[in-house]
């Protein structure tokens, strides 16, 4: 553990509120703007005082020096869920949304729940995913990644009869003549692959079970132990099943896995363990942690207590690693976009991820990347910290060296598979500004393009354009540039 990581435990999960914002009335508000342009040309407590430097001194000083020859980790992408709320963007939307969603935030991989025969029957409108799927390729350009994560398979497999737990420990699969339904599971899921691929959603890969490892309260779960005892069933045993049931398929998805809660004290690892990793293509997970003072780890002790985390992610398994779930709960509505983007940098560079999913592409009220406040749409600072990695990579681009000297500063660099362009995306995590120098190595005297996201809790600077003057950028304190070379 790091100096500043206290006890943890594993708590609450991504959608906290879920039964509150299911049981309202939802989509009935209309647009209060008509384009997107007047929703992000005002971004939330813009009128209010922008100060550059969070305490009195000296600016400070940085050097960022790039190696293109040292490579990392290619990137699959970027990406978010729309898994609930699917209604507030598939029907009549405000101009431009769609672009700013998808091109214009970078998105790659969009991820949705399964909801293959469920008991719910609002969840029998899975034309609401093929309008917000068609309309983002159309806006993309092409066709984005798809994951296809369950929540919980349908109730007639479940031991309580229902899709949603409320901490119940019979929260998971059924038994029938002493034995866990495995095989209806897989079958399960082979079907929900053939029916969402004659919607035109094939998807690219699976997730047999959205947080294994927790018993929601309120929301849907289907609890997984690393291996089979006589109260859970096996997630290794599940994993053979479904990845033999939909191995015959004509064009067989990938399957990731396990998709636990949280990286902190060995979880992931006892699921690695007991799972045949040869049937994955890569290793999933969230990062959900908060302590035993009820703080999220992301707010205190910070970003900075997931560092010694990571890096054992890294060392325990030579598969790609994904991170599919992330957000900054309990975040007030304003705080957490810089924070986010520091995550988005560990767990890159010191995990080596080849992919970081935000939990929400849209959600009501004040969560979510884009806030959907009925049909209305509210940008987060949280859309410009994925936006800063998203925009100016693609799945391909390669991560290579970037070292970076300087109180708090960190950088990370990614090239195209056609070495065309280099983007380098720096965060200034300490409290005043930073001039700094900038080496593109091979990339010196190529065109450049910088903007600028200086977070101050609803009064945040977001992806202003920056000025690289003699290889020099001015990053402000609590602030995220991204700089781009095109040859």
């Amino acid at each position: 553990m790091t100096q500043t990581a206290r006890f943890r435990s594993f708590v609450l999960s991504a959608p906290l509120g879920l039964s509150l914002a299911l049981g309202s009335c939802i989509g009935v508000e209309r647009p209060a703007v008509n384009s997107m342009k007047e929703v992000t040309d005002a971004p939330p407590g813009a009128d209010t005082p922008f100060t550059e430097s969070l305490e009195p001194g000296a600016t400070g000083t940085g050097q960022v020096t790039i190696d293109t020859a040292q490579r990392f980790q290619v990137l699959e992408g970027f990406g978010a869920s729309v898994a609930w709320f699917q209604d507030r963007i598939s029907g009549a939307v405000t101009d431009g949304l769609y672009d700013f969603l998808f091109p214009e935030l970078g998105l790659d991989i969009i991820r949705f729940r399964n909801r293959f025969e469920r008991t719910d029957k609002t969840d029998e409108k899975l034309e609401q995913e093929v309008s917000i799927f068609q309309r983002g390729t159309q806006a993309l350009g092409h066709r984005p990644k798809l994951l296809l994560s369950s929540w919980s398979p349908p109730a007639r497999l479940k031991a309580n009869g229902a899709e949603k737990c409320h901490s119940n420990a019979d929260c998971t699969l059924k038994k029938e003549d002493g034995a866990f339904v495995y095989a209806g599971f897989a079958d399960w899921w082979k079907r929900s692959i053939e029916h969402y691929a004659s919607l035109g959603l094939a998807p690219d890969w699976i997730s047999l079970q959205n947080e294994p490892d927790f018993l929601p309260p309120d929301w849907e779960g289907c609890k997984f132990l690393p291996e089979e005892t006589a109260d859970f069933p096996g997630y290794g045993k599940a994993l053979a099943a479904v990845h033999a049931a939909v191995g015959g398929l004509s064009n067989p998805p990938k399957l990731l896995g396990p998709e636990v809660l949280g990286i902190h004290y060995g979880k992931l690892q006892k699921y690695i363990a007991a799972m045949d990793l040869g049937l994955v293509a890569g290793v999933a997970h969230h990062i959900y942690e908060r302590g035993n003072d009820s703080m999220w780890d992301w707010r205190e002790p910070g970003p900075d207590s997931f560092l010694d985390e990571m890096a054992a992610v890294k060392a325990s398994t030579d598969k790609p690693t994904f991170q599919t779930e992330f957000n900054t709960d309990e975040d007030q509505g304003i705080d957490g976009g810089f924070e986010t983007a520091w995550l988005i940098h560990h767990s890159l560079v010191t995990q080596g991820a080849v992919a970081f999913l935000y939990w929400d592409l849209i959600w009501q009220n004040n969560k979510g990347l884009v806030a959907m406040k009925g049909l209305t749409p509210a940008p987060r600072d949280h859309y410009y910290s994925v936006r800063h990695y998203a925009r100016y990579t693609d799945p391909g681009y390669v991560r290579v060296g970037a070292d970076a000297r300087g109180e708090g500063l960190l950088a990370s660099a990614y090239v195209a598979p056609d070495d065309a362009r280099l983007s380098v995306v720096l965060l200034n995590t300490s409290k005043r500004a930073l001039d700094v120098e900038l080496d593109s190595g091979s990339f010196a005297g190529t065109k450049t393009e910088a903007f600028v996201t200086s977070y101050r809790p609803g009064a945040s600077r977001r992806w202003a354009d920056g000025n690289v003057a003699g290889n020099r950028l001015r990053l402000p304190a609590r602030a995220v540039a991204t700089i781009t070379y095109s040859r």
